[in-house]
């Protein structure tokens, strides 16, 4: 069984390294969160293929709900 993450503050210094340490650990990253930086959030969805993301700002959220409407991504 494959072991399963999510990383809070994904956009941040401490969760971009949380990532790295993940994809190189083997795990699968299930949810990811953040403030309002979408585009970075993007880049890690396209990336780690997530099931969740979330944003705490809406109209980042509604942004980013457009960019990656071609992933199977929910963005809350």
């Amino acid at each position: 069984m494959k072991k399963s993450i999510a990383v809070l503050g994904s956009t941040g210094s401490i969760g971009v390294q949380s990532l790295d340490v993940a994809e190189k650990s083997g795990y699968e990253v299930k949810a990811l969160t953040a403030n309002k930086d979408f585009r970075r959030l993007e880049e890690q969805i396209r990336k780690f293929r997530p099931e969740v993301a979330a944003l705490s700002d809406v109209a980042a959220a509604a942004e980013l709900r457009i960019r990656v409407k071609d992933t199977n991504t929910k963005v809350y």
